[in-house]
């Protein structure tokens, strides 16, 4: 690929997501649904017995199975890399 044609792709790109970004923030407030919030509120503290436990649960929850899922790859990864030969029975 030529220099001009990777400038444009990568203009092109930063243009796209730029307007992504900025319409994501525009359009904010009717991605917001407070009925939500009140729900958690709600059944969270009948659910939980302290609010710290709460916002792990409710609120870190996806995160915290984001973090397990990259430590599991990793894992894997070394386990592939530093392990090669010893799987499968091969010494």
């Amino acid at each position: 690929m030529s220099n001009n044609t990777k400038t444009f792709v990568a203009s092109l790109s930063i243009i796209l997501f730029s307007a992504t970004i900025l319409s994501a923030l525009y359009n904010l407030k009717d991605m917001i649904i407070p009925g939500v919030s009140n729900i958690y509120n709600e059944l969270g503290t009948a659910i939980a017995p302290n609010m710290i436990t709460t916002v792990i649960f409710d609120w870190r929850g996806y995160d915290t199975l984001g973090e397990a899922l990259v430590l599991l790859s990793a894992c894997l990864v070394v386990l592939l890399i530093f392990g090669k030969g010893k799987l499968g029975g091969k010494q």
